[in-house]
């Protein structure tokens, strides 16, 4: 497998990743109550704020998404340059909350479990920068 298809083939299961999260995030309450966004924010912050933070999470999930297929497939607009970067702090604060605070307010964490989380979680926040630099060129 060449470059390219290996970069075509980790941006889509990236995004496929971010929109399907996203989604999931907000669904929250209906079907879908166990998703990682809602998971890891309600185990640190709780009521509206916490509302709040899964909407904003989630929302920046999709778009991440939407910006990573918009790029790869040579549709560019200038806002993701901005948006990306905003997207990629987020990632690092939806990290924090998922993979470090809400496994310390939890007890019973399965590490191997914890462990393939915390590395596709990786993956997608090294997927972003690699976006962000493609699109600083």
């Amino acid at each position: 497998m060449n470059r390219s298809s290996g970069l075509f083939l980790l941006n889509i299961a990236v995004a496929l990743y971010l929109f399907a999260t996203g989604i999931l995030g907000l669904a929250g309450r209906g079907f879908f109550p166990d998703g990682e966004i809602r998971r890891g924010v309600t185990a640190m912050l709780v009521g509206n704020f916490a509302e709040a933070v899964i909407v904003i999470l989630s929302v920046l999930s999709i778009a991440a998404g939407a910006f990573i297929l918009l790029k790869f497939f040579g549709i560019g607009f200038p806002m993701a340059r901005v948006m990306l970067p905003v997207i990629a702090i987020a990632w690092v604060f939806f990290i924090i909350t998922i993979d470090i605070i809400h496994p310390l307010n939890s007890s019973g964490i399965n590490f191997v479990d914890w462990l393939r989380g915390f590395g596709s979680h990786l993956m997608v926040l090294a997927a972003i920068a690699m976006t962000s630099e493609r699109l600083s060129r």
